[in-house]
């Protein structure tokens, strides 16, 4: 038994539990006001991000177009450009591609995912351009120097692909047009129906290739637009007849040398999928055209 000045009194054992449920009372209410500045604070946080991504969505949503369902020969109106003019666009179509007589769409040589864009068969809405973007669009140096694009940079390989394959629909001049010699793009094939035709697009009419955009015809294009001729073309150019050329949009490193020489660009338009002549104040397609 404790000694009589050691044991508790019924009013010590009162007040102690006095204090303890004080005590306890002063933890829960404490408690509570972190948890509710907490659960604030993450309110507020969540408020803030949750702006901060509508407005990321808005900004995007107007300075993007959106290519969704492709239709042949139509185009979709846009005002909203990257710095240079030219239409930042998310969702492209995935290239098809298709082979010409023997020669598959890779080719026999050179770089065979280069062939295959240039060996592009599929359509989509066209999105006009102005000829002078095309002219301003820069390339990664590297790019030339590695032309093969297993071989790029992944940096480079995102800085071209910003651009290339957007499905563009460009007005000008044709100021020359010529049969190319034998490439790896069509198999080396000495026949002129393994080809490709180079034509040059300017922003006014004459025979100054040094501002003008190169555009191709392929092969395997050409095939089903049986009034594409060369003819044809140099007399657009001769007679100085506006014309609307629509087909996708390629970086070709592999005539560097000839920028500010024969061409403003290594930038093309590659394949052309549509030529189109202004006459008598319309826009007709020389496929079905008799002129």
């Amino acid at each position: 038994m404790l000694p009589k000045y050691d044991r508790p009194s019924l009013a010590d054992n009162a007040r102690s539990a006095h204090r303890s449920r004080t005590m306890s009372a002063t933890a829960i209410v404490a408690t509570h006001k972190r948890l509710g500045l907490s659960l604030v604070s993450v309110l507020g946080i969540l408020i803030l991000i949750g702006a901060i991504g509508f407005a990321v969505a808005w900004l995007t949503r107007r300075t993007t177009v959106r290519i969704g369902q492709t239709s042949p020969g139509s185009t979709v109106p846009t005002r909203d450009h990257a710095p240079g003019g030219m239409p930042v666009v998310r969702m492209k179509p995935a290239p098809v591609s298709a082979g010409f007589d023997s020669c598959p769409a890779a080719g026999d040589g050179g770089d065979p995912q280069l062939n295959r864009l240039k060996n592009r068969v599929d359509t989509a809405e066209w999105i006009p351009v102005s000829l002078d973007s095309i002219l301003k669009l820069s390339w990664p140096p590297d790019v030339v120097r590695h032309r093969r694009r297993s071989e790029w940079h992944r940096q480079d390989a995102a800085a071209v692909s910003r651009f290339e394959g957007i499905p563009v629909t460009v007005e000008g001049y044709f100021v020359g047009a010529r049969q190319s010699g034998p490439e790896s793009t069509n198999c080396h094939g000495a026949d002129s129906r393994f080809r490709d035709w180079h034509l040059w697009l300017a922003t006014r009419p004459g025979k100054d290739h040094r501002r003008a955009v190169v555009v191709e015809i392929t092969p395997v294009i050409r095939v089903s637009r049986l009034r594409w001729t060369l003819t044809a073309v140099r007399r657009l150019a001769r007679d100085s007849t506006p014309v609307r050329v629509s087909g996708w949009l390629l970086l070709d490193p592999e005539h560097p040398e000839e920028v500010r020489r024969t061409r403003g660009t290594i930038w093309e338009i590659h394949p052309v999928m549509r030529i189109e002549a202004r006459r008598d104040g319309h826009w007709v397609d020389i496929q079905d055209s008799r002129r």
